[in-house]
């Protein structure tokens, strides 16, 4: 970068999260002592990212604020460019059989967050549940599943799916989509993914962290593990309210989520930035 800045070329720098707080949170997520090098050396790389660049991509209000703040940058130096999803979500897929009533977690678990997800579902979710209903399956579907998941049955109620293609089709057999998310930073593609296949949503706060949603409305949102439990159960009985919040949530995904309306955004500040060049 600060080559390219002697040769006067404009540089846009994508935070997709603010790195400093992503380091802390996977720390937590790993339960590691996160060093005090580690972080002034990530702290360092990303000042100097952010002062170098031209313009700073932020994925959600919330992101930008905190990049504003930690690195005392102008309001004018960033600009909002929300993460999306393509068409390809708001058509219908043939959807999984799994055979039961199905709760989904979609995540890569190469990324510490998910794996912790995938650690308190097994461990806190899915025992509570089953003490009132065991006719469930869990369902986990993303890419290099650790061993203790993959081969984790649970008398046949927890499933893995991974390396998938296309999540489309085993999203569209699930009942309910689930992230209950206590770490990371940015915004969360997976809760954009399951809003525009009109799934009803159940997730911590930090997992909609960023995202224009409301509670009620567009998702449901449960910080505490039995109180996330039971929401799930709950949830799967008031079909009324998962039709609607579904709904509400794939609306609110074509009207401010769509890959095609916010590339605009993006083409809009290169044209700017090309202009002052």
């Amino acid at each position: 970068m600060p080559f390219l800045k002697i040769l006067r070329k404009p540089i846009i720098l994508d935070e997709h999260g603010v790195e400093v707080h992503f380091i802390k949170e996977v720390s937590k997520a790993l339960e590691k002592r996160l060093s005090k090098i580690a972080y002034i050396k990530t702290f360092l790389s990303e000042w100097l990212a952010v002062k170098l660049s031209s313009i700073v991509f932020a994925c959600s209000d919330h992101d930008a604020k905190m990049v504003k703040e930690k690195y005392k940058i102008s309001s004018n130096k960033i600009v909002v460019v929300p993460n999306g999803v393509g068409d390809e979500f708001f058509e219908h897929a043939n959807p999984f059989r799994y055979g039961k009533p199905t709760i989904i977690f979609v995540g890569d678990f190469d990324h510490a967050p998910n794996v912790y997800a995938a650690k308190v579902i097994v461990n806190e979710i899915v025992p509570h549940i089953r003490k009132k209903n065991n006719n469930l399956i869990f369902a986990f579907v993303g890419r290099n599943p650790p061993k203790w998941l993959a081969g984790n049955k649970t008398e046949n109620c927890v499933k893995v799916f991974g390396n998938v293609k296309d999540v489309r089709p085993y999203l569209e057999g699930a009942d309910i989509a689930i992230a209950p998310i206590y770490h990371g930073s940015g915004t969360r593609i997976k809760i954009l993914e399951y809003m525009a296949l009109g799934k009803s949503v159940i997730s911590t706060f930090k997992g909609v962290e960023g995202l224009d949603v409301e509670n009620g409305k567009h998702v449901l949102l449960r910080d505490d593990l039995p109180g996330f439990a039971d929401t799930i159960i709950e949830l799967l009985l008031n079909k009324n309210l998962a039709v609607r919040m579904g709904k509400n949530s794939q609306k609110l995904m074509k009207e401010k989520y769509r890959w095609k309306d916010i590339v605009t955004l993006a083409i809009k500040a290169y044209n700017q930035l090309l202009a002052h060049k």
